[in-house]
């Protein structure tokens, strides 16, 4: 009975059983009611399309244009803005300036086709496409021939396993980065023509003390039977505008709560953490396993970024969608579980449209639409308005939020930041308390004490010589009076 009332307790203080992802997380880790960020426009799907998706595997837009790879139809679609098909493609043509030899085609091949492929990305560049089941990475210019296949990766790691690239991105520089399947050393970095250079973002998982003591006492036969102690593996991967990646990974032990990464050029982790939690999907959750909800942390499997620092993750486990700013703060959380046609089932990728987010979901075999709502429009404004310093313009918008959810402690913050820039430092105090934000709580009582004392220098500096010479009358009275000396006779 208790283990009942127990689960019925953390059920209620959940966001689990929610039929419409409405909620976001207080400072103190409670679910609290959120308007939505973002709402449903279409979907597409094989009907309304007239091409066949039968297992699609990866997405990304470039400009206007939504790229699609499927796995069994081994087929790329490009669709136009408005979602009409351009081109549906099962085979492709070698570009005259391909050195067939040097990319291992055989010289009477005249077209090349994939084979269960798995990821994409697109650049000026041209199109980059993980053959998984071929083990290489084409490339395609953007009339769809052959310019590059990639494949033999001369690295020891490639020497006892096949290289069978997941998903790649890839960079100003045209340098790829790819997620290889049974690869824990980090992200592949190739260069431009398919060299090895390194592996980034190097992610161990460190085993915690209790565990090294345990491992300690046993015997050699023991330790051969446990499960291998591998670092985290990654599952995606996307490169921002500064040519920094933003990776996620699955949620192995310790690591749950560093399932998102942003990696720089020298391979280091700079994401900013400074929300109320860390950037992880659902703060909470069932551990363990369940027959009435889903259970364990967040499955993140894709991960898209705006100029602004906003960016956006894909939860596949509870198909939901998790947007956060440049700090680390959780803006707003979206996406429902469902063969509805404004629901998904299993989001395998997402991708900004615009303004707009789209989710595919090989689960349905749709593209599923979504727009930002007013409320999402007006937070989205004011981060980017935020982002270059222009907190006039922020809090306007700030305050809108408000209105249409007082709840929303990250507008709170955003007008603190406006008033203390403004020299409003009780204001600005009063707003940092209501968002909780002790950093700059404490910035903006440091300078309004400073104002008290600047503004009332005179009358403290007076008041300050008059109790000094209180003083030291006092001491002096006492003096003379332990030496015996009468001043004064009647």
């Amino acid at each position: 009975m208790l283990r009942i009332i127990s689960l019925v307790s953390l059920l209620m203080s959940t966001p689990l059983l929610f039929m419409s992802a409405r909620y976001n997380y207080s400072y103190y880790g409670r679910v609290i009611h959120s308007s939505p960020g973002m709402t449903y426009v279409a979907y597409y799907n094989s009907a309304t399309m007239g091409v066949p998706l039968q297992s699609p595997e990866d997405m990304t837009v470039f400009e206007d244009k939504v790229y699609v790879i499927d796995s069994q139809t081994h087929a790329l679609t490009i669709l136009d803005h408005d979602f009409s098909v351009l081109h549906h493609e099962h085979t492709f043509t070698f570009a005259p300036s391909l050195d067939k030899a040097a990319a291992g085609v055989e010289p009477e091949d005249e077209e090349l086709t994939l084979f269960r492929p798995r990821g994409l990305d697109v650049r000026d560049s041209g199109i980059y496409i993980c053959d998984t089941a071929n083990h290489r990475i084409v490339k395609l210019d953007h009339d769809l021939r052959v310019v590059g296949v990639f494949h033999d990766i001369e690295d020891p790691t490639f020497e006892t396993i096949s290289f069978e690239p997941m998903k790649i991105t890839v960079d100003s520089s045209e340098r790829m980065y790819v997620v290889a399947r049974n690869v824990y050393e980090g992200i592949v970095e190739l260069g431009s023509e398919g060299e090895f250079n390194r592996f980034t973002g190097v992610n161990p998982l460190t085993p915690n003390p209790l565990e090294i003591l345990r491992r300690s006492f046993m015997t050699e036969e023991q330790l051969a039977q446990l499960t291998l102690f591998l670092p985290t593996e990654y599952t995606n991967v996307h490169i921002d505008h500064r040519s920094f990646i933003y990776a996620t990974s699955r949620p192995t032990g310790a690591a749950a709560e560093n399932m998102i990464q942003l990696i720089n050029p020298k391979g280091i982790d700079i994401l900013v953490r400074n929300g109320y939690h860390p950037p992880m999907g659902d703060v909470h959750f069932i551990v363990g396993q369940n027959n009435y909800v889903v259970t364990g942390p967040s499955r993140l499997v894709s991960i898209v970024s705006t100029d602004h620092g906003i960016y956006t993750v894909l939860d596949q486990r509870r198909s939901r969608l998790f947007t956060y700013d440049a700090q680390g703060n959780l803006l707003y959380i979206n996406g429902d579980e469902g063969a509805q046609s404004d629901r998904f089932s299993e989001g395998v990728a997402i991708a900004y449209f615009g303004d707009d987010i789209l989710v595919l979901d090989r689960g349905t075999r749709t593209i599923v639409h979504y727009r930002p709502s007013e409320f999402g429009r007006a937070v989205n404004q004011a981060i980017a308005h935020q982002e270059v310093g222009e907190f006039e313009e922020a809090s306007a918008l700030w305050e809108d939020v408000l209105m249409m959810n007082s709840n929303y402690e990250t507008a709170y913050n955003g007008l603190g930041r406006y008033h203390l820039r403004a020299g409003n430092y009780q204001e600005a105090m009063e707003y940092f308390r209501l968002g909780h934000d002790h950093y700059y709580y404490s910035k903006a009582f440091q300078l309004h004490r400073n104002n008290i004392i600047k503004d009332n220098f005179a009358l403290i500096g007076a008041a300050a010589l008059i109790v000094s010479g209180v003083f030291i009358g006092m001491k002096v009275r006492k003096t003379l009076k332990q030496g015996g000396t009468i001043l004064y006779e009647d």
